[in-house]
């Protein structure tokens, strides 16, 4: 699991590395990964609501949990890929890869973010639909 997580940064990495190569693509890597794991999370909020139709953070500020909770990604995100640079224990692996496996990775690693985005939108939709009325 941790190496299919360090797997995702890297192909993200390199992606932005060879689009333009202004020193950030690290930083970009690490953006799209905390905004995936944001999405889960609304993901995993959004079908509890849709299961159980009842808020489980009742009369809360989405801001009083969601920024910290953002905060928290951030750090532990800027602590694995940026300050120790766990992944490129990985990386010469990663490279030694053949054009068919980088290629099925690379469409895995699409289909993954294309996947939660599909899902978030899927599972807001499914929300948007629910009577909230009958719930109050």
């Amino acid at each position: 699991m941790k190496k299919a997580y360090y797997l995702l940064y890297y192909k993200l990495y390199r992606l932005f590395k060879s689009i333009y190569d202004d020193g950030l693509a690290d930083w970009k890597a690490g953006v799209i990964i905390q905004t995936l794991q944001i999405f889960i999370l609304l993901i995993i909020y959004g079908q509890i609501l849709v299961v159980s139709k009842k808020n489980i953070i009742p009369n809360v500020n989405p801001k009083l949990w969601a920024i910290p909770l953002a905060i928290f990604f951030a750090l532990i995100n800027y602590y694995i890929f940026l300050e120790k640079k766990f992944w490129k224990v990985y990386e010469g692996e990663f490279k030694r890869y053949s054009k068919n496996e980088n290629l099925i990775i690379n469409l895995s690693v699409f289909c993954f973010c294309f996947g939660i985005l599909s899902i978030l939108i899927i599972t807001y939709y499914q929300i948007s639909l629910i009577d909230w009325s009958k719930y109050r």
